[in-house]
């Protein structure tokens, strides 16, 4: 890897960095008085690109990502992910701009097109390469994206039923821990990673052991937390926690660097739990607002 990447490669990355924090700046001076409801919206919409892009990215190997980003990453795929971070953050912050400012369906197509040839410029720079997948397919997908996005942010303001309100909180959770937490924070700095032999494909392997970590961390907080467990029944949840992650350290599935389990299980529960606590708090402080319009956005 040569210094000159970051003039070939890495600079365009930024640029669309830079891009998706300006749209999340207008995003919040927009919103005013619903600033944490868009603060958690935005967590969840970036979750639905973010397991769109795990379906796609790991499983059907639609496209490959060179922002030459991470120097000496601890696997060569992980530079891949950076880059795809760098885009679906981009695509849930154009997706909420959308729906803050009431944006009409034309303009779904318009941006559409603009990632469109987003994508194409990556192509021709060398930067971003097509496995199967075709630019056409993110031309006409944002925008059926940002319908789905418009519909739902409507019920997140006059009110998501119960079932929906956890599935809101889901997928907020995954921006918050696969992305941010197991691989931003653990597996980056190789204090936890998971087993690479699980299936015949290393990097489908370890996810398979991320999104196991996800969902027994995301689902039993979220039980404690909506069932308003106390007590007892508070501590066993978190003690069978501790036990099933030293137990999946046993087995090799899962990998923490020796000498640091407690400090990376206990940041984990914790951090989920904290992450469950502010984003309900986001979102509930919506119905606690007897000044929310009930209009529905058109």
């Amino acid at each position: 890897m040569h210094d000159n990447t970051f003039w070939t490669n890495t600079i365009w990355y930024i640029l669309l960095g830079i891009s998706t924090i300006i749209e999340l700046i207008l995003a919040m001076i927009k919103a005013k008085n619903r600033r944490k409801l868009t603060i958690a919206f935005y967590l969840t919409i970036t979750g639905i690109a973010l397991a769109f892009e795990t379906m796609v990215l790991f499983f059907l190997k639609a496209y490959v990502y060179y922002p030459m980003i991470l120097k000496n990453p601890p696997r060569p795929f992980d530079d891949v992910l950076a880059g795809n971070l760098f885009s679906q953050f981009s695509v849930g912050a154009s997706a909420l701009l959308v729906v803050v400012f009431h944006l009409r369906f034309y303009w779904f197509i318009i941006i559409g097109l603009i990632y469109g040839l987003i994508e194409e410029l990556f192509l021709s720079l060398g930067i971003y390469r097509h496995n199967w997948y075709e630019t056409w397919m993110t031309v006409m997908g944002i925008p059926l994206f940002f319908w789905v996005v418009k519909k739902m942010y409507v019920k997140a303001i006059q009110g998501i039923e119960p079932v929906f309100y956890y599935g809101y909180i889901f997928l907020a959770l995954y921006t918050c821990n696969v992305f941010t937490l197991v691989w931003g924070l653990f597996m980056l700095s190789r204090l936890q990673d998971f087993n690479t032999t699980l299936i015949l494909d290393p990097e489908v392997s370890r996810l398979y052991g991320a999104l196991g970590h996800f969902f027994l961390l995301s689902g039993s907080v979220m039980l404690i937390h909506f069932l308003r467990l106390k007590g007892i029944w508070k501590a066993l949840v978190i003690i069978s926690l501790y036990i099933i992650y030293y137990i999946g350290c046993k087995l090799n599935i899962v990998l923490v660097k020796e000498g640091r389990f407690v400090l990376v299980s206990t940041i984990s529960i914790c951090w989920t739990y904290l992450s469950v606590l502010i984003i309900d708090n986001f979102y509930s402080c919506v119905a606690k607002d007897k000044h929310v319009s009930r209009k529905v956005l058109k």
